[in-house]
């Protein structure tokens, strides 16, 4: 089987079983879409095990950011004007923390941010679910990318 076939077949299967968990067990309190954005942020990073680390660090990172920025407007006042001007810092924030190594990948902050405003931008226990969904789909896409090789056959 070529290898795009194993993956697209790996990756069909584990889709499968994500809708399953984060649909099917909702107790489990997974959110499906950023599951599935995580996956695709781990492919853009190349795969890999670069494809876990680089994602996860940002993404953590700019979903805490996040997190902080929309309490301190709540603190300041939750209107529109002081929203504006933090989430403006905020995406200067995200930017420049890709002087750091391990925060280097912008694109997976933007997404983390962009993932956690998307569940409702909520100062609660409903971060560690962003964070755990983006573990979860980037773990998904690390295995869905060694189950697509171990399935692909010389052509």
């Amino acid at each position: 089987m070529k290898l795009l076939h194993a993956l697209g077949l790996s990756i069909a299967l584990l889709v499968a079983l994500w809708v399953y968990v984060s649909i099917g067990l909702p107790d489990l309190g997974f959110y499906p879409w950023i599951g599935f954005v995580a996956w695709a942020a781990f492919f853009a990073a190349g795969g890999g095990l670069d494809g876990v680390l680089k994602p996860l660090a940002a993404s953590t990172v700019a979903i805490l950011l996040t997190a902080l920025t929309m309490y301190a407007v709540g603190a300041a006042g939750g209107g529109l004007g002081v929203l504006i001007g933090l989430v403006a810092v905020l995406a200067f924030v995200l930017v420049v923390i890709s002087d750091v190594a391990a925060l280097s990948y912008t694109p997976a902050a933007f997404l983390g941010a962009a993932t956690y405003f998307g569940s409702g931008g909520k100062v609660d226990e409903s971060i560690v679910f962003v964070i755990l969904s983006w573990i979860a789909g980037l773990a998904l896409g690390y295995a869905s990318e060694a189950l697509g090789k171990k399935m692909a056959r010389p052509a």
